[in-house]
């Protein structure tokens, strides 16, 4: 009985086991090991989804405040022929959105190379020219560029933008996308955490000499990583919306884990250790029982000798006065 809800624990009842219960790890490395991937699963595609609407959510809400500014501040922006057409060619630098920084310059002879050295400075940055965009960051030497005509732009008017950046199948899109590449990094991100998480689980049982196989160690490492989870995706939530940063985050999610293997390691130690106590407990009570039953036993195994002893002797007499 005990094995079958064992079995049928819900997924939210492994959640909070896993974090509160480190007793419960044991079990949990008894079980089989696609139990575990399918627990990894379900909680990377909550996570994948969370992150996936938080970003779409700050995509348009950054988007909604370009929208804003650009019907406030912008006459002249339009499309015609695959020719971006902006302010008469003024230069704008917009900062501090969702992009870094945003240059646009649709003059006749931009200035390149101070604008790619401007874009570096903050990492990444957004050029917008009379014909393409320029995608720059400080890591690459190489820029990445876009046709307007290759990416399908031909002719858009002001309200035709506006009203792009307004659609909500765009945002939609760009959360399902998030969520995708989400799923699929982290997911796999953590199955090979969980290796390592492993390894630190032999070498744990090594030190106190005790032994567990490699994928009960994995399994452990998979349930250890579930604290870090739900820790990570309110980390994102919170910076995406209050902008906090927080320098050993990532130190701190490493350590969680490796901490909740290293406990759940002891726990399986201190119930390896009382088990064999009770057991060392229950062979010495039935040592005790052992001794009583042949202490009370001895007197009657002695009064029976001396009884088949003077029973004999009778025997004899009769014997010796019938034959004189």
């Amino acid at each position: 009985m005990e094995e079958t809800n064992k079995n049928k624990l819900s997924f939210i009842k492994r959640v909070y086991r896993s974090i509160i219960d480190f007793d419960a790890y044991s079990k949990f490395s008894e079980e089989p090991l696609s139990k575990a991937i399918k627990y990894l699963a379900i909680l990377v595609f909550i996570y994948s989804l969370i992150i996936g609407v938080a970003y779409a959510g700050k995509f348009g809400n950054e988007v909604a405040k370009g929208a804003k500014y650009l019907d406030e501040n912008i006459e002249d922006i339009s499309f015609e022929d695959g020719i971006l057409s902006f302010n008469n060619g003024e230069t704008t630098t917009f900062e501090e959105g969702l992009i870094p920084v945003i240059i646009v310059d649709t003059s006749d002879e931009p200035n390149l190379d101070e604008y790619r050295e401007k874009a570096k400075l903050y990492n990444y940055g957004l050029i917008i020219l009379k014909k393409k965009m320029l995608v720059v960051t400080a890591n690459a030497d190489e820029v990445e560029s876009a046709e307007y005509s290759q990416m399908g732009i031909e002719s858009m008017s002001k309200t035709d933008i506006l009203s792009l950046f307004n659609n909500a199948k765009v945002f939609f899109t760009i959360g399902v996308a998030i969520f995708i590449v989400e799923f699929i990094q982290y997911f796999v991100y953590v199955l090979f955490f969980a290796i390592v998480l492993a390894i630190v689980a032999e070498i744990i049982a090594l030190i106190l000499r005790i032994k567990i196989s490699f994928k009960s160690g994995y399994i452990m490492g998979i349930y250890a990583l579930t604290l870090p989870t739900i820790l990570e995706a309110l980390y994102i939530i919170l910076n995406l919306t209050t902008g906090l940063v927080m320098q050993y985050f990532s130190w701190m999610y490493t350590t969680i884990s490796y901490i909740y293997v290293c406990v759940a390691i002891l726990m399986i130690k201190t119930d390896f250790l009382n088990l064999k106590k009770q057991m060392m407990k229950i062979k010495e009570e039935e040592s005790i029982k052992e001794n009583k039953e042949i202490i009370i036993d001895e007197p009657e195994k002695e009064e029976k000798e001396t009884k088949d002893k003077n029973e004999n002797e009778d025997d004899k007499n009769l014997k010796e006065q019938t034959d004189g």
